[in-house]
């Protein structure tokens, strides 16, 4: 199956799909040429900046992308908990009962349900699970996922790389909104902003916000513009990718139609848009202007969002896009007719579709004239017509007695009521084969109290003093494991296990240095690592390390901590948006941990943001950055130059034990990034129980109320 999907990916035209968060914007989508329209409907709390359906518009919106030759697919890419997993898991029957064509998905333990629920459901991996490399696009095949969205963060070499390579289809995001941070790595409307978390679809965005940056106040310094590749789509479609995507399910019908429309035209007719109609998606629908920065490599100030413009689109243009699509039928679905006029027999039509559906009526006798009757032409004539519907005409053909003649309003009604058939056919769904449906999988409780981890972020925290508090692991990150530290003897004596904390993300063009940096550790006797995405397991499994599962993993709900399970993981991280008590309830199948303390991280950017704004690279210089509410996060290099931003409050949970006391866990981690090494030690001995030591700007993250 991979081989096929492979292989159609280089034979077939790109295709398009475009989003839909109405049944109006399906519309829209649909009669400008969208081949795939992606829809949802949100299983959380109203809130969502993105539109969604109800049981009864997606099932129509199914069966009208359906009639119209138009895939329909069905979005499920929050994350999970224990509790929403029946929801999840409802919602995707319903939508495969309904007819959907795929399902676009990101939460891992979902995935593996799904697996077994709908074995012959096509699963598509959510831009969220971060693939960013040929590894993660061959983890994303292994997880059973037939297709996946590449992270919007790669450059053209990057993605022709992993293209052309995929045991799946790829697809990539060709024009729409784009967050500064990479995907699925994103929690800053999750702890810093209302508990509104983007895992969940519901981020309130408060990236595009002002924020300070080295003393003055920038406007919107991480707001990025609208990516664009509407002139590389000819050089996506040679590189072997299978599918452009229109991003902006929370915009309205207009913009669904004017980019899907442009879009459409550029693949299928290879004509880009004129100035003026490059003007009208600028002024209309991307204020913040447009940007092909990532994809050329050219990563930088100039993607992000320019002043909005003074010139504005007249009102008409936007009823006039209405019109455009209200009023008419993009006729698409290729149909063949064929007429059968036999003296003395009832008349017979029939038709078929390019998908193979059927149909045949009965007419009247024909009446025979004694002279010329009827013509082959004059019904072929009358079957072409098959405006104002979805249909198109491609082929008549007719056997006809001579003298024989036949009115044209049966043939008329003939044509009408093939084409309803063909319809009613195409608009049943299909039937679904349903798997069995695994039980909430068993848990196990830890052996012995919970392990204390400490997790550093610079080699100078790495102390003696820190060591004589005897931890039980040290999470330590793996540039500085390679580079070599005198202080790690003071660990090592006293039988604490090193862990290398690998970087949260790695390009296809850092593998060779990752694969580089996993043989340097191991010679020095590291046999461990932590991860944050599971495209670097056929990396760290090659260099013969054990695997630890990070926070980046997203690990919301039991399932996806059996999945692990399977997969050979020795711990997992739960996902810091969980509640304290949905942690607790987790069936641990694996020993499972908690970060009990720390900042913790917000958002990795693939930019550096104060060079952006500052004009040079201050990544050894420890820097922060302030909102318009005070807040200051500190923002930490991370591997390839990138950026870390962490939380501007440290969840500190040690005057609360019962917060985490009795979870069934395994391990607790402290994880130190701006602390002194002196802070360090005060907070490990207040951990321990041998100090009363309270750290400023505390909180409790979203251990208490949650996020997801």
């Amino acid at each position: 199956m991979a081989a096929d999907a492979a292989g159609l990916c280089e034979e077939t035209m790109l295709e398009l799909l475009a989003p839909a968060g109405s049944m109006e914007a399906v519309i829209a989508a649909v009669q400008n040429g969208a081949d795939t329209v992606c829809m949802a409907e949100r299983l959380t709390a109203p809130g969502s900046r993105e539109r969604s359906f109800d049981r009864d518009a997606m099932s129509q919106s199914i069966r009208y992308c359906r009639v119209r030759g138009c895939k329909a697919a069905v979005s499920i890419s929050a994350l999970c908990t224990d509790d929403d997993m029946d929801k999840a898991l409802d919602l995707a029957l319903f939508a495969a009962g309904e007819g959907a064509d795929a399902l676009i998905v990101r939460d891992m333990g979902f995935i593996d349900l799904l697996r077994r629920a709908l074995p012959d459901m096509p699963l598509w991996g959510d831009v969220r699970l971060g693939v960013t490399s040929r590894e993660g696009a061959a983890t994303a095949a292994a997880l059973g996922l037939s297709r996946v969205f590449l992270a919007p963060e790669l450059t053209m070499e990057q993605i022709a790389s992993i293209a052309k390579t995929c045991p799946i289809q790829t697809g990539v995001y060709v024009h729409g909104p784009v967050c500064v941070a990479h995907s699925g790595q994103c929690y800053i409307g999750a702890l810093a902003h209302e508990h509104k978390s983007d895992s969940c679809m519901q981020c309130a965005m408060p990236c595009r916000g002002r924020f300070s940056l080295g003393g003055r106040m920038d406007e919107h310094p991480m707001a990025m513009a609208d990516v664009y590749l509407m002139e590389h789509l000819e050089a996506l479609e040679t590189m072997g990718v299978a599918c452009a995507t229109i991003e902006g399910r929370g915009r309205g019908p207009e913009y669904v139609a004017y980019t899907t429309r442009l879009y459409a035209h550029a693949i299928r007719e290879k004509v880009l848009p004129t100035e003026e109609e490059k003007h009208d998606l600028l002024y209309a629908f991307s204020a913040a202007g447009l940007s092909d920065g990532y994809y050329t490599g050219e990563a930088g100030p100039g993607m992000f969002a320019s002043p909005p413009p003074a010139d504005r689109v007249p009102s008409r243009f936007y009823s006039e896009l209405r019109k455009s699509y209200m009023s008419g039928e993009l006729r698409r679905v290729p149909v063949k007719f064929y007429a059968v006029l036999k003296q003395g027999q009832p008349a017979v039509f029939a038709a078929e579709d390019d998908r193979g559906h059927r149909a045949a009526v009965r007419g009247y006798e024909p009446i025979d004239l004694g002279r010329q009757g009827v013509s082959d032409a004059r019904i072929r004539e009358i079957l072409y017509r098959t405006g104002g519907t979805p249909f198109n005409c491609v082929h008549v053909s007719c056997a006809i007695d001579p003298n024989l003649d036949y009115p044209d309003e049966a043939v008329e009604e003939a044509r009408r009521e093939l084409l309803s058939q063909i319809a009613d056919k195409t608009r049943a769904p299909r039937p679904v084969a349903h798997g069995q449906l695994p039980p909430k999988p068993e848990g196990r409780e830890p052996a012995g109290p919970p392990r204390l981890i400490i997790q550093v972020t610079h080699a100078e925290q790495l102390t003696a003093d820190l060591a004589a508090l005897g931890p039980d692991l040290l999470y330590v990150p793996a540039e500085i494991l390679a580079a070599g530290s005198g202080a790690l003897t003071h660990f090592l004596d006293r039988g604490v296990q090193i862990v290398a904390a690998l970087p949260r993300v790695i390009s296809e063009a850092e593998s060779p240095v990752l694969r580089e940096l996993l043989a340097a550790l191991r010679s020095r006797g590291v046999t461990q690592a932590l991860i944050n995405n599971l495209g670097l397991l056929p990396a760290v499994r090659q260099a013969g390390m054990e695997l630890r599962g990070d926070l980046g993993l997203n690990v919301s709900n039991s399932w996806a901590l059996k999945f692990l399970s399977r997969g050979g993981f020795k711990s997992v991280t739960a996902s810091a948006e969980l509640t304290a008590k949905q942690i607790a309830g987790l069936s641990k199948s694996v020993d499972t941990e908690m970060v009990v303390y720390g900042r913790l991280p917000v958002m990795v950017t693939e930019h550096c943001i104060i060079r952006n704004s500052a004009g040079r690279c201050s990544c050894a210089t420890p820097t922060s950055m302030s909102d318009a509410f005070g807040s200051v996060y500190p923002v930490e290099k991370e591997f390839g130059c990138r950026n870390t931003v962490y939380d501007a409050r440290k969840t500190f949970l040690a005057d609360h034990p019962e917060t985490y006391t009795g979870a069934g866990l395994w391990g607790l981690r402290l994880l130190f990034t701006t602390e002194s090494p002196r802070e360090c030690v005060q907070v490990t001995r207040r951990y321990k129980g041998e100090s009363d030591y309270l750290p400023t700007n505390a909180s409790r993250g979203a251990y208490q109320k949650g996020a997801l």
